[in-house]
């Protein structure tokens, strides 16, 4: 007697298969949704890494790039060791873009012009803000050339040109902190002189009348700061030393050198 032969039948293979394709598609979005998260997960990553580079780059070169994709990105490329194209792209291969505050410098608008430290700044920025902003579904390419539409990406408020999601990510660079005040005053009557890395020797005026001149420099922190005795220009070195806070020094009325004026 002969046995029957072992195997499925062509029913039973359709009936297996029927059921795979109904497990595949039951789990094709959960497993889309997890490739997403990875997505977003790692670009919020990408984008941290990105804003500290950009903070470690202007200090450490005490310049600032400006919103051109090719100035940013290969200043801060050129700081985190990476390809420039690795800091243009995100995780999808869009392309991400640097906005900078439009009132940056002063009240009035207009186009970041970029920064070099050279003599330090009379003034604080108004608003030294810039944010890099990447969007996992698309280039962007909003304009927030108005100060009203750059404050509103920034707080989320109004009807911003872009809204931030799991998938349109902003990185919001806050430089207040990098600069410093640093109040120069002279009881010399003669001008005295201070050099900020190595840019321009600058003035600070001499006393008159029992009253120190002075000079209040913002510059960025970390930058060296050399003070020169009189006469300006050209006066011995006296001091040097980093700017990595807040200080008031004053240069002495015979001359002899420059001293904390406080703390």
């Amino acid at each position: 007697m002969r046995r029957r032969a072992q195997g499925f039948s062509l029913l039973e293979m359709i009936g297996v298969m029927a059921v795979m394709a109904i497990l595949a598609g039951a789990l094709a979005p959960s497993v889309f949704q997890l490739l997403e998260r990875g997505y977003q997960d790692a670009e919020r990553q990408s984008m941290a890494a990105l804003g500290e580079a950009m903070q470690g780059y202007i200090r450490a070169n005490k310049m600032i790039p400006t919103e051109n994709i090719n100035n940013w990105s290969t200043a801060v490329a050129a700081f985190a060791a990476l390809p420039p194209q690795r800091v243009v792209l995100n995780e999808k291969n869009f392309q991400r873009r640097l906005y900078v505050d439009p009132v940056f410098f002063t009240t009035t608008a207009q186009t970041f012009p970029g920064f070099i430290q050279d003599v330090g700044l009379a003034a604080m920025p108004n608003s030294p803000r810039m944010m890099i902003v990447s969007n996992l579904q698309a280039a962007v390419s909003a304009n927030l050339s108005s100060a009203a539409n750059f404050a509103a990406v920034w707080n989320q408020t109004g009807s911003p040109l872009l809204v931030e999601s799991n998938t349109l990510l902003i990185e919001r660079v806050n430089l207040a902190a990098v600069f410093k005040r640093v109040v120069l005053s002279n009881s010399n009557t003669s001008q005295a002189g201070y050099v900020i890395e190595t840019g321009t020797e600058g003035a600070v005026a001499g006393g008159s009348g029992g009253v120190d001149g002075t000079r209040s420099l913002f510059v960025i922190s970390d930058s060296q700061l050399g003070l020169n005795a009189a006469p300006f220009p050209g006066g011995a070195t006296q001091r040097r030393l980093i700017v990595s806070r807040d200080l008031s020094l004053r240069y002495q009325t015979d001359g002899s050198n420059w001293f904390w004026s406080e703390s």
